[in-house]
């Protein structure tokens, strides 16, 4: 649940959007939504792809606190 959490304050942190978070994972190969994105945040949802996503997203805000990731709609 602590990765979860940080993928929260993280987004807040940075002033950044779930839609903007959809959109990295989308360019990413998952394909998401804003109902799966926040039952998986909040925990509801759980499962191979829940980890995927989790993973995913702490891997692009990672990148994006370098500098590095190509940043579209907020």
């Amino acid at each position: 649940m602590e990765e979860r959490e940080n993928i929260r304050e993280r987004l807040r942190k940075h002033s950044l959007s779930y839609v903007w978070l959809i959109s990295q994972l989308r360019m990413r190969g998952i394909v998401t939504d804003k109902t799966e994105m926040s039952s998986v945040i909040s925990g509801v949802r759980n499962g191979a792809k829940a980890d995927s996503i989790i993973q995913t997203a702490n891997d692009i805000l990672d990148i994006y606190e370098q500098g590095s990731v190509l940043v579209g709609e907020k």
